[in-house]
């Protein structure tokens, strides 16, 4: 007797009773064993009313599911007397008895027989899922079982009305992505094709940042409906409107970052304009900047919109690993981890598999302007000060006035990084400036002022001083102070299978674990790439996803189905590694040759660090400018605008930027690393054409080498130093005779390569007729090694010329050193300058000695030798070796 007071008749016709003994040949619970031998039939597929059929198609290349046509059999003709729930019990009971498991026809009898459960088709596959399979799957294979209740679900028409959460649930589990499709093997006799309504792929994610919030929009606007997002973050808070914000207590990053258009372009037009509110900061050629606090309160806020309701959840709590296996995040297929570079679920499912580059420290100052006053100098002149050098980096806004001023360390400098309680300053307890009259800023302590700031004559705090000045800021400004380690680590795969004993509310025999942003890998910030890397990572993790769904190849759950998304990962590690991080590392980065090249600075004479600097700087604004995507009218005078910055600044200073050498852009360059599938095709045919211009260059410079013997040309092919070649001939002594230098890497002292070269010993000043004079810093030669100079560069005439703008006149606007405007004024931007002031006639250039650095023992290794090689020589085509300074 079941509810209602009606008996089921049973199975009637040994025909139905066979066929369905022969497609029903196990428990419920397990997969047809292995001494069971059905082969396929050859019958074509037949498509029911109202389903998609064709003949020989794979069933795993299209959404569609194969029943057998004995469950067709089974559910009866359509009769409209008979309701979707009464055909649901007769065929189940039906499917279940010719199974001859005796428990599982106990335990559907009295689902039957219970009238709570027999209401509703979705009531009835509940009580399956739930008191037969106990909501969990215990293998990713089909059971006869639930490929029934499957078909039972699909003639009820329950995945076109999942009107209930009951309803939602129940095709979630029995049409679980992670799942089979088929039976396998499929049973003889004819099959009946079917639309497969996929279940939500759920992905949990740690981290709210803007990674995780990246990869939950793309995984929510590529899924359409078929992925879930979980997002969990502990600095979150609800508000009383029930909405997920950040206190404003929360340790907010004030950081601006660069996106690159090649990035933002792959977003969405709605995403796009979420980010950026219809404002992008343009400053660098074919990038916007913006705050990171911005895009978090964007996308978190894009992430509430109706667009995504039900599809991303936003979580205010924070997830460790032991609440992870506990069950707190619930069930889900995949766990993303985007938690930062001290992300837990790194170090928990990719231990042994994280591979360290390098290292660098820097210091970060945050400041905070306001909107009205923007930035102190132009973004044009920031970008040349910037990239002039590597000591020191800017990004900022001039939109709001906010930005961070961040500094390269020493391993000295980076121990003083302290407060003066002597606790280590981070983003989670910054140190403060005092104000001018002494008092503490609103939200520290006395214990937390910056240790170094108490030291005004130290040559650590005139360091952080200059740094200011270089960029116009005043200490008052100033909001925070911390320090950053820069770790360049990354891990070797980018996805792992997560035990199920990492989760008990998984409700499958395992889940995939992946990683994205620095989670995953972690760079060196002076290229400012590692936003950029997160947000594609989180797109290419969603169109993989997305793309595997589609084909039916999350199936099982295996790794293989992440594939394209691991190579992504590995090929952006070795993109932004090899050509961004190491670059920036072996010129300057690392402690030990920053602390080493520091300590030989004071060897260099100030005329001639603020030669080196300036002309490096006004290359690179040559060169920037002349870009089709500059997006700022030419700057006037920029030479001596550069000039009256500089000479600002300690005399220690200018030496430790020069040492410390320009950006290495030319080794930076190279197509970009984009998830293909989101690229669009005017993005693709761009890419391609950046490949085939590197392509064309590699071809030409081997073309121009072939046939001649190996020399300099080849050797130092890498090593040149990123300036735009000058065609203007020296001034002042030459080169000779010419002679072919040994690779850097195999010589045990720099100067030696300089051996047999025809130059004047010892330091000379060039004076405007090309005669060389001797200094009060002459080298003695007594010194053991001989030092060689470099010869003397243009007079300042000859600078003037190669360097011209064409804006360059005598009477020049400055930057307002005080005052109420206290920014940089150019005469087609700014009319509240001061006015002009003259300025004389540009100084004989001294010659260009950095080579006195060479005439002592390196650090270990050849990152010393690379670094000078690039940055202090050129090799031309014809294999002559010329000074930097000339160019």
């Amino acid at each position: 007797m079941l509810g209602g007071g009606k008996t089921l008749a049973p199975p009637s016709g040994t025909r139905l009773r066979d066929r369905l003994s022969a497609s029903f040949s196990s428990s419920p619970f397990s997969s047809p064993p292995p001494s069971v031998q059905i082969t396929p039939s050859s019958t074509p597929v037949a498509g029911t009313s109202g389903s998609p059929s064709s003949n020989g198609a794979n069933p795993q290349e299209e959404d569609a599911i194969l029943f057998p046509k004995v469950y067709q059999d089974a559910w009866g003709a359509e009769d409209v007397s008979r309701s979707d729930i009464h055909r649901a019990r007769i065929f189940l009971l039906r499917i279940v008895s010719m199974s001859g498991d005796t428990t599982a026809i106990d335990k559907l009898r009295a689902i039957l027989a219970d009238p709570s459960y027999n209401r509703t088709v979705p009531a009835l596959a509940y009580a399956v899922q739930t008191l037969l399979y106990r909501n969990r799957h215990a293998s990713f294979t089909v059971t006869p079982l639930l490929q029934a209740v499957r078909y039972m679900l699909l003639k009820a028409r329950v995945p076109e009305n999942p009107y209930t959460d009951r309803a939602r649930a129940v095709l979630d589990f029995f049409f679980d992505p992670a799942l089979q499709r088929n039976l396998d093997p499929l049973p003889p006799g004819e099959l009946i094709r079917m639309l497969y309504p996929s279940g939500r792929l759920k992905v949990c994610i740690i981290g709210g940042g803007p990674t995780g919030l990246a990869s939950a929009i793309s995984l929510a606007e590529r899924g359409r409906g078929k992925v879930e997002v979980h997002v969990w973050e502990r600095r979150w808070i609800i508000t009383p409107e029930g909405k997920v914000d950040y206190p404003a207590t929360a340790k907010r990053r004030d950081q601006v970052v660069t996106l690159q258009d090649t990035v933002t372009n792959l977003l969405s037009s709605r995403s796009y304009e979420a980010l950026f509110a219809g404002r992008p900061e343009r400053v660098w050629p074919g990038s916007a900047n913006i705050q990171i606090r911005k895009v978090e309160d964007r996308f978190l806020k894009h992430c509430q919109t109706e667009e995504f309701s039900g599809l991303i959840h936003l979580h205010a709590e924070g997830v460790t690993r032991e609440e992870l296996a506990a069950g707190k995040c619930g069930d889900f297929h995949v766990l993303l981890g985007t938690d930062g570079a001290a992300s837990w679920v790194r170090k928990s499912y990719f231990d042994g598999y994280e591979t360290e580059r390098g290292k660098s420290y820097a210091l970060g100052l945050a400041f905070d302007r306001g909107a009205r006053n923007g930035l102190p100098w132009s973004q044009p002149l920031n970008m040349f000060l910037t990239l002039g050098q590597t000591r020191y980096l800017l990004n900022a806004s001039d939109h709001d006035g906010r930005g961070y001023l961040n500094m390269q360390l020493t391993e000295e400098e980076w121990h003083k990084m302290v407060s003066v309680d002597g606790q280590p300053i981070h983003f989670g307890r910054p140190a403060c400036l005092r104000r001018l009259d002494g008092s503490i800023p609103e939200g520290f302590d006395e214990g937390r002022v910056f240790a170094p700031s108490e030291d005004r004559n130290s040559p650590l705090w005139k360091a952080i001083e200059d740094g200011l000045k270089l960029f116009g800021f005043k200490e008052s400004e100033v909001i925070n102070v911390v320090r950053i380690p820069i770790v360049v680590q990354a891990v070797r795969e980018g996805v792992h299978m997560l035990p199920l004993s990492d989760s008990s509310s998984v409700t499958r025999p395992h889940a995939l674990v992946a990683v994205a942003g620095d989670a995953a890998m972690t760079v060196h910030f002076w290229p400012g790439r590692g936003l950029n890397s997160g947000i594609k990572a989180g797109i290419a993790l969603g169109d993989e996803i997305c793309h595997a769904l589609r084909g039916g190849k999350f199936a099982g759950l295996e790794l293989k189905a992440m594939k394209e998304y691991n190579d992504f990962i590995m090929k952006l590690q070795n993109r932004e590694h090899d050509k961004r991080s190491i670059p920036i590392l072996n010129l300057s980065g690392s402690p030990e040759m920053l602390g080493w090249l520091l300590d030989k600075a004071r060897s260099v004479p100030d005329e001639v660090a603020i030669e080196w600097l300036v002309g490096a700087m006004v290359q690179i604004a040559s060169r920037l400018e002349q870009r089709r995507d500059w997006h700022f009218p030419p700057e006037a005078n920029i030479e001596p605008q550069i000039r009256i910055v500089l000479r600002q600044l300690h005399s220690q200073t200018l030496r430790e930027m020069a040492v410390s050498f320009p950006w290495p852009t030319r080794e930076m360059t190279g197509a970009e690393v984009l998830p293909i599938r989101s690229t669009k095709p005017m993005e693709k045919v761009a890419w391609l054409e950046s490949v085939w211009k590197l392509l064309d260059r590699d071809s030409r410079k081997k073309d121009a080498s072939r046939g001649t013997s190996p020399g300099p040309a080849n050797l130092y092919e890498n090593m040149r130093m990123n300036a735009q070649r000058s065609k203007s001939p020296m001034r002042g002594r030459d080169l000779s005779p010419q002679r072919s230098l040994s690779p850097p890497g195999e010589m045990g002292n720099m100067a030696a390569q300089m051996e047999g070269l025809s130059m004047n010993g010892g330091l000379g000043i060039t004076n405007s007729s090309g005669n060389v004079q001797r200094s009060a810093g002459t080298l003695s030669r007594r010194s053991a090694v001989k030092e060689r100079v470099l010869p003397s560069p243009v007079s300042s005439v000859s600078f003037n010329d190669r360097w011209r703008h064409p804006n360059l006149s005598q009477n020049l606007d400055v930057p307002c050193m005080g005052g109420t405007g206290d920014r940089y004024q150019s005469p087609a931007r700014r009319s509240r300058s001061p006015g002009p002031i003259a300025v004389s006639p540009v100084s004989p250039d001294p010659a260009i000695n950095l080579t006195r650095m060479l005439s002592v023992k390196r650090p270990p290794g050849s990152m010393f030798s690379d670094a000078m090689a690039l940055a202090l020589f050129r090799v031309d085509d014809d294999g002559r070796i010329q000074d930097v300074a000339a160019r």
